[in-house]
């Protein structure tokens, strides 16, 4: 079946333009080698799906456990959104930390609608204002952004190669979503994937939206038990949650 024709709209960067997909939430696709940052079969419905579902944090959050989640690729910050949203829906306990290279201005931002995302929408308002406190390239570094008491993110902006050699501490969930394996390679390979496993907690997951088999082989070398579990309505057919072994 041929991919659909999707609307398309520029946005303030020459090298990123905005997709509306199927289900209504709009993502980011790079101009410089079609990179989507989402699936164009419904963005909001891939991360909840994936990353929120799939990885056992929406139930660990409805259940009001203290949960530590490590997102690699935080792309437009949907999922972390996502997730602090579901948090503070049930005051839980968060601690987020997502790694990034490039991470998205907040003017950028703002064309994608993220206030859509969202229950708490002035969680998105307060989000923004975080981000246009630095400057639009943010310099490599650690950032924090004290949701409230009780929920913190940290945004490491850095090659995770590098990162993970230092990470301290264990995450009940991965969500691992860089680009796909054939524009950022080094980052599927089973060395970056043992230092996930390293990550880990002993019943923690790792969710991700590739299910090709180099990925599946390089998870499985590494110390991952591999599931490949249904993938959301209208969209792939299949995903990955891994669990350590």
């Amino acid at each position: 079946m041929p991919i659909p024709i999707r609307d398309t709209f520029p946005t303030d960067r020459d090298d990123l333009i905005v997709q509306v997909t199927d289900d209504g939430s709009l993502t980011l696709v790079k101009t410089t080698d079609n990179d989507a940052f989402h699936s164009g079969c419904g963005a909001l419905a891939e991360t909840d799906h994936v990353y929120c579902k799939g990885s056992g944090v929406a139930d660990r959050l409805a259940r009001r456990q203290h949960t530590r989640v490590l997102e690699v690729g935080l792309g437009t910050a949907m999922g972390m959104l996502l997730t602090v949203d579901a948090a503070i829906a049930s005051g839980t306990s968060l601690e987020y930390v997502a790694i990034e290279t490039d991470w998205i201005s907040g003017s950028t931002l703002q064309y994608l609608r993220p206030r859509d995302w969202v229950a708490k929408t002035d969680l998105v308002d307060a989000y923004m204002d975080f981000r246009k406190t630095l400057p639009d390239v943010v310099p490599g570094g650690t950032y924090r952004w004290c949701v409230d008491s009780q929920r913190l993110v940290t945004i490491e902006v850095a090659d995770v190669r590098q990162w993970s050699l230092s990470a301290e501490g264990q995450f009940d969930a991965i969500y691992y979503d860089p680009f796909c394996p054939e524009s950022a390679p080094d980052l599927w390979t089973p060395s970056s994937m043992k230092a996930m496993r390293g990550l880990i907690a002993a019943d923690g997951k790792l969710a991700t939206y590739s299910c090709s088999r180099t990925v599946r082989n390089a998870l499985e070398q590494s110390g991952w038990g591999v599931a490949r579990v249904p993938g959301p309505i209208g969209g792939k057919r299949e995903v990955i949650v891994a669990t350590p072994v």
